[in-house]
């Protein structure tokens, strides 16, 4: 599955609230026209590269931005590619601030979301971002953020924009119990299959929110949401299926873990088993945006232990912060 082999692609986004600041050095002059106080947009990140606190080389994020003047609005920029080559920041349509006029800005991670839209963007209406089909399975995280009612008086200073994450995250994580290890034992999944969630959905993001979400139809055994092969477990831990950045919502009983496992005793006796877990019963009933839910169980000598879930905030990690000079 595509999501499967994007994974060290998702650890890039995950985790946190993550700051971009935009600082537009002017806005609404023609591209061949540069004013004397005006400077192009440039990037450089203030942090050093990190897996869950930045975005960096290879990312890019899409920016609306609609000027208000003269009793007029118009829009200036449209899902406008920001990227990051070589440790710097740039975009292809540069625009210069206009004095007096005010300034609304939006941007979505990751920039090539399909069928996205910034929708009533007219005079007197609140423009709102919708992502229409989306679908969780092949999710590198979805971020949003705005910055609005910027006037601009002759002095640019930075816009900052503070990515929201949209989606759940979720990872199963399997383990041997040490006690059989330590007899000489060894615990491995033969295979693993999610489903019973949606995998598909649409989201309209009003400025500050996290996404409200209409979901497709939940995913069913013969389409799984994800499966897994052989895993050899560990005391440590293995992932199942990876962190998986499924659509926010309520859980029902239909949410099904199946796991079919293999543990061997000291004297290489292999037994093998299948269980098939509702992930309500571990006491989660709800995903929530940009939060992280941690299911872990354990394989020992006749049983299959589950954990109670934990749930971490991505919010309460540290965030990184990306300067555009």
């Amino acid at each position: 599955m595509r999501n499967m082999m994007e994974k060290g692609k998702i650890l890039k986004t995950i985790g946190m609230n993550i700051a971009i600041v935009l600082l537009l050095a002017g806005c609404s002059q023609p591209e061949h026209v540069r004013m004397a106080e005006s400077e192009p947009i440039g990037f450089a990140p203030l942090l050093s590269r990190s897996a869950v606190t930045a975005l960096g080389e290879g990312d890019s994020f899409a920016v609306w931005a609609r000027e208000s003047s003269d009793g007029s609005i118009r829009m200036i920029l449209s899902q406008e590619e920001v990227r990051c080559a070589a440790n710097i920041w740039s975009y292809d349509n540069l625009r210069y601030w206009k004095t007096g006029a005010t300034y609304d800005f939006y941007a979505l991670y990751p920039y090539d979301t399909p069928n996205v839209e910034l929708q009533n963007s007219g005079a007197g209406m609140t423009p709102q971002i919708v992502v229409r089909d989306f679908d969780a399975r092949n999710a590198l995280d979805l971020m949003a953020a705005e910055q609005t009612g910027i006037v601009y008086g002759g002095n640019p200073s930075p816009v900052v924009f503070t990515f929201r994450h949209m989606l759940s995250k979720v990872e199963i994580v399997g383990r041997i119990d040490p006690l059989l290890e330590a007899a000489g034992g060894s615990a491995r999944i033969v295979s693993a299959t999610f489903y019973g969630i949606p995998a598909t959905g649409s989201c309209t993001v009003n400025g500050g929110g996290y996404g409200t979400w209409t979901v497709g139809d939940a995913t069913t055994s013969d389409a799984p949401f994800c499966s897994s092969s052989e895993k050899n477990l560990t005391t440590a831990g293995e992932s199942l299926f990876g962190e998986l950045l499924p659509i926010p919502q309520t859980l029902s009983n239909a949410v099904i873990l199946e796991i079919e496992y293999e543990y061997g005793d000291a004297n290489y006796t292999q037994n093998r088993f299948s269980k098939s877990i509702r992930l309500t019963d571990a006491g989660v009933t709800e995903w929530k945006p940009a939060t992280g839910y941690r299911y872990s169980f354990t394989i020992g000598n006749d049983y299959i232990l589950f954990d109670t879930p934990q749930v971490v905030p991505w919010r309460s990690a540290s965030g990184g912060i990306v300067t555009i000079e």
